[in-house]
């Protein structure tokens, strides 16, 4: 699907890091999506990476807290330590405009 027009940064590629199916994790989980679901609908991807299951993927990416969203895309790269679940500065850091009471 292609970006708005008057957006110009493209499709958002994330990867959100976990530590199994902890309730901290369930719940930065859930908010991630719900804030992506109500600014990027259509305009992102969201890989949800446990790394129980896939210790690489956090070596590769320099993971060393969870839980860690990482947007790789649109540049410039951006990191998000720790607690998902105020989602209003996870939106002002990525660049979004959202509504308080959509997240």
């Amino acid at each position: 699907m292609a970006p708005d027009a008057d957006d110009g940064s493209g499709d958002f590629q994330l990867r959100l890091f976990v530590s199994g199916a902890t309730p901290r994790s369930l719940r930065a989980v859930a908010a991630v999506r719900r804030l992506c679901e109500a600014s990027l609908a259509g305009r992102y991807t969201l890989d949800v990476i446990d790394i129980y299951r896939d210790p690489m993927a956090a070596r590769q990416n320099q993971i060393v807290a969870v839980p860690t969203l990482l947007k790789m895309a649109p540049i410039p790269k951006r990191l998000f330590v720790g607690d998902m679940t105020n989602t209003a500065p996870l939106a002002v850091g990525l660049g979004l405009s959202v509504s308080p009471q959509a997240v």
